[in-house]
């Protein structure tokens, strides 16, 4: 567990050894059984309820894992409130009258579908953060991409005359994408990516670095109409934070993305 945690449940929580209240610096031998009581986690004063409906892929005590629909921010921006996907996993929380944090363990960009995995209190978000994941997207790119498999690693800094926008730079940070091609379309390519580091918009900038923009994403350099860029999470991997056992997700591929394919063919 983080510092941060150990701290507020030292504060606000419980620990018991053998269901015996105890404290932090309690020394324990082989078979005790430990039991630590979570605090409850208030929710950021900047947030809104959102009563959006969310596409919920698994639930349980510790995780929710929601498919989150394009145009939807992860987390509430700055001067907007009430319209991100945390917001209304808080109202979902509340009208179905559990009480727990709202900790993203992976974010999508705003118009980016597909998967997004909360941990319900802070000791799964520190586990989560430490451990396995493998993050598949399903990408359509403008043009016929002429490789099976291609692997990109190029830098990724800020761009220079852009808060939001990023650029390959050889000042930037490291990062590596792996792209295998799926399907062929007349004007597109359907590509299955993996990631292998997690920068702002590294998917994105890759594949435009190289040639080929995902569909609708004007941002860096697609000339195709579509109302958003053509990326969606589509498979994730992770470890479960109490059984420790491998979990998979999957969140089926968007309708704004099947009719962009079926007219296409």
């Amino acid at each position: 567990m983080s510092r941060r945690t150990i701290t507020l449940i030292k504060r606000f929580g419980e620990l018991r050894v053998n269901g015996i209240k105890t404290n932090v610096n309690t020394v324990i031998t082989n078979g005790d059984l430990v039991t630590v009581g979570m605090p409850l986690t208030d929710h950021p004063e900047h947030f809104s309820e959102n009563n959006q409906a969310i596409d919920i892929l698994f639930e349980d005590k510790h995780l929710i894992v929601v498919n989150k629909q394009p145009g939807m921010s992860t987390l509430p921006t700055q001067g907007v409130r009430g319209r991100s996907l945390a917001e209304a996993i808080m109202h979902y929380a509340c009208i179905s009258e559990q009480h727990f944090g709202v900790h993203p363990v992976n974010r999508l960009d705003r118009f980016t579908s597909g998967i997004v995995v909360f941990a319900k209190h802070r000791y799964a978000h520190d586990f989560l953060t430490k451990s396995f994941h493998d993050k598949r997207y399903i990408a359509v790119v403008d043009g016929q991409f002429p490789d099976e498999e291609k692997k990109i690693s190029l830098p990724i800094g800020r761009h220079r005359s852009s808060i939001v926008e990023r650029q390959v730079t050889v000042t930037g940070k490291p990062a590596k994408t792996i792209v295998k091609r799926m399907e062929e379309h007349k004007r597109y390519t359907v590509l299955s990516v993996k990631l292998f580091t997690g920068r702002t918009h590294q998917i994105r900038v890759h594949l435009s670095a190289i040639g080929y923009p995902i569909v609708g994403d004007t941002l860096y350099g697609s000339s195709n109409q579509f109302n958003r860029q053509a990326l969606h999470a589509a498979n994730y991997v992770t470890v479960h934070p109490i059984t420790q056992k491998p979990i998979q997700f999957h969140a089926p591929t968007p309708k704004d993305i099947v009719q962009l394919l079926s007219t296409n063919l």
